[in-house]
């Protein structure tokens, strides 16, 4: 993504339940996918699941956000902390302490190129993207 980043902020309301929608099924298109390849377990897929979970829902305590990216990918918890460690440590993830937990966030860098990853792939306009873009 070029120029600055678009920030929280800036992202209409209306904009972002489509967008969190079109995540939310992203994320059950991947649970979809193991289904019918077994062996599709790899980072891609858990970090597919890590950056649509916290896109759909920001702020995931660490055991939630790891059984999340494990359901999701398929993957082991061990495998699911090394990639939230991955991508916290390269800035994609961002850790704030709530209370005695500490909740997980996109970096706003990560948040801006996800909406403009699903305008550009993912969305036709309804938010649902479709078969037209699919091919």
């Amino acid at each position: 993504m070029t120029g600055a980043p678009l920030g929280r902020a800036e992202v209409a309301e209306a904009d972002l339940a489509r967008a969190r929608a079109a995540y939310r099924t992203s994320l059950e298109a991947l649970r979809g996918w193991r289904a019918i390849s077994p062996s599709a377990r790899h980072p891609d897929a858990a970090c597919r699941s890590l950056l649509g979970s916290l896109f759909t829902e920001p702020g995931l305590h660490r055991s939630a956000l790891v059984g999340r990216i494990a359901e999701y990918a398929g993957v082991s918890r061990s495998t699911a902390e090394r990639v939230l460690r991955r991508a916290r440590d390269g800035g994609h993830v961002v850790d704030r302490p709530a209370g005695r937990r500490v909740r997980y966030f996109l970096s706003d860098r990560m948040f801006a190129d996800c909406l403009a990853y699903l305008r550009r792939c993912m969305d036709r306009g309804d938010g649902l993207g479709g078969p037209e873009r699919w091919r």
